[in-house]
């Protein structure tokens, strides 16, 4: 079975469909189990498909799942370079009183505060994904310094303060929003 719409859609779209795009490029559901029989496609999650030749990429299927989480504390430090430590567990930041019944450290934010940082980046696969910007991600263990083990919180702090792109003046203005304007102060005048 030769689809060039199937093959045009994948190349456009990271190498992912959803059921409800199947119709839009002209097949039918129905087919789908024919496609997976030929390993043309390959189930990833209820309603997601890869092209077979593909890799998952965890980071971008939850994404796809999931239109309101964006990856943040341990996740973003790693996926920015801030820390040399994978997670054991993908923590993702969504709105207070979203229900994600999935096995990641959630975080939950007001809403007003949900969008602040969030910045897009290729994941280790090559697939746009939404993480909070480093600025966002300090603010966060500053104002939650329990959620992380002191070892890898003093790390970060110096990775950060060491990058030539920080952007000092965003951090500032971050730690106000947060209410840890204190704690980013305090922070300042160790480190510069």
């Amino acid at each position: 079975m030769e689809n060039i719409e199937l093959k045009t859609f994948l190349n456009k779209n990271h190498g992912y469909i959803a059921t409800k795009d199947f119709e839009t490029i002209g097949i039918s559901k129905t087919l789908i189990p024919e496609l997976l029989n030929k390993k043309v496609l390959r189930k990833v999650t209820y309603g997601l498909y890869i092209d077979n030749n593909l890799v998952e990429d965890e980071f971008y299927i939850l994404q796809k799942r999931f239109s309101n989480i964006i990856f943040s504390y341990n996740t973003a430090f790693y996926l920015l370079n801030l820390s040399d430590r994978a997670p054991y567990k993908i923590d993702v930041t969504t709105i207070s009183h979203n229900n994600i019944s999935e096995n990641l450290n959630i975080h939950y934010v007001s809403k007003d505060k949900f969008d602040i940082g969030v910045i897009e980046i290729e994941s280790p696969y090559g697939n746009p994904i939404k993480i909070y910007n480093a600025e966002r991600c300090i603010c966060d263990i500053l104002k939650n310094k329990n959620e992380i083990d002191i070892e890898l919180y003093n790390k970060i702090i110096k990775n950060y303060f060491k990058q030539k792109n920080r952007n000092l003046v965003l951090l500032e203005e971050y730690s106000k929003i947060f209410n840890i304007h204190e704690k980013f102060e305090n922070i300042m005048e160790v480190l510069i």
